[in-house]
């Protein structure tokens, strides 16, 4: 055998050893974006309702499964990097969700807990499309209901959001989020008793306006913005000349917590059309930027959702007839040791015996508001006034 095929021989060898190398791979990186683990979660029997209590339980193993995902993580990356800078990476860009889950077992714990085995499918990376997975946290955030209200500029002609038929934008818009499975209140139901003035000062940022809007529709999330389509400046000659007209829309939303006002998410998107008509050509370039930013918002509300299930959640806690500061200062101190999953406490307001925290928690605001009324905060005494999806009033007085 010469020294030719001696060559040929080895590189066959080489490159048949590493196509070896990368099919034997393949499963080790395939198994790696998903992991199925075994969670335990907690819930307080609080009155005997063993049922929410399971549903406590059930969302505390959920986020454990993911924390035991991203534990590891953690772990691998640490032996080779600085520790904090490889902590600030994980919490910035390393994102999990629990795509499906089976429970295991549900026991009680004494007279008073409850404790729920999961065995939980948990993938790393971002929801994507995969429905089944952000059903699951669409369900963990209590089926948030969004409403649209969006001002539409078609080629000089105006179709406002308080009309009872939808526009072009919001047709798109809804028809996109409702694929992902989102859940959307009934314009047509509600439409009659929107006032024009009210939603036009909604739109260019009237929190007070955008609460009233939702308290009256019952939505959550208010998608906000505007959309404009009109002659693009110029265009191709060649358009021109077969008579069609170049149309371009530009819409800019954000999606707004209605009782906090709250901007979660923002998208600016724009799109191109040409048409023999000028109209439907704007009608088309609206309806291609309203796809564009209905992927783009849907994604970033889905973020921040996943965000708060299996990491931390934000809740407004307003004080009212506080008797002091100094009672202001020794309550605030008392939440963040009595309540559970407490974190952080922000103080945002105090004037006239009124206050506002901002609580860091792990927890609902059912939960929290449960708690603030059924614990001993002695010598003080909590009433709940108001709840919503993410804020809470009370009233405290002394024993």
């Amino acid at each position: 055998m010469n020294g030719k095929q001696h060559s040929t021989i080895f590189r066959l060898g080489f490159l048949l050893c590493l196509v070896t190398a990368l099919f034997a791979q393949t499963p080790t990186q395939q198994s790696s974006e998903e992991q199925k683990v075994l969670a335990k979660g907690m819930g307080a029997i609080i009155g005997g309702d063993e049922a929410k209590a399971y549903d406590d339980a059930l969302a505390n193993a959920l986020r454990n499964a993911v924390e035991q995902v991203i534990g590891t993580m953690v772990q691998s990356d640490v032996l080779v990097e600085n520790y904090q800078v490889v902590e600030d990476r994980i919490y910035s860009r390393t994102m999990g969700y629990v795509k499906s889950y089976e429970t295991v077992s549900s026991t009680k714990r004494g007279d008073n807990i409850l404790e729920v085995t999961i065995q939980a499918v948990v993938k790393k990376g971002d929801l994507e499309n995969d429905l089944n997975a952000i059903g699951l946290l669409i369900r963990q955030k209590n089926k948030p209901r969004l409403m649209v209200l969006i001002e539409e500029q078609n080629m000089d002609r105006y179709y406002h959001s308080y009309a009872v038929d939808l526009n072009t934008t919001e047709t798109e818009l809804t028809n996109k989020f409702l694929e992902k499975g989102f859940t959307f209140v009934d314009k047509n139901v509600v439409a009659h008793s929107l006032q024009k003035d009210a939603i036009l000062a909604a739109i260019e940022g009237d929190a007070a306006m955008a609460r009233a809007i939702a308290s009256e529709s019952g939505a959550e999330v208010l998608i906000i913005g505007k959309a404009i389509a009109k002659p693009a400046s110029g265009g191709p000659s060649v358009l021109k000349s077969a008579g069609m007209v170049s149309c371009q829309a530009t819409i800019n939303l954000r999606a707004v917590q209605a009782d906090n006002g709250r901007i979660i998410a923002t998208t600016s998107q724009h799109a191109a059309a040409a048409h023999i008509d000028q109209m439907t050509g704007g009608t088309q370039a609206l309806q291609k930027a309203a796809a564009l930013a209905a992927e783009d918002l849907s994604r970033k509300i889905l973020e921040s959702w996943r965000s708060e299930v299996y990491s931390s959640n934000t809740v407004q806690l307003r004080i009212l007839n506080i008797p002091s500061f100094r009672d202001f200062v020794k309550f605030k101190n008392m939440v963040k040791t009595y309540v559970r999953g407490v974190q952080n406490i922000y103080q945002r307001d105090y004037s006239a015996n009124t206050g506002l925290l901002e609580l860091e928690t792990r927890g609902t605001t059912n939960q929290i508001a449960e708690e603030l009324v059924l614990k001993d905060f002695s010598p003080y005494q909590v009433q709940v006034v108001n709840t919503t999806a993410n804020a809470i009033i009370i009233k405290l007085s002394l024993k």
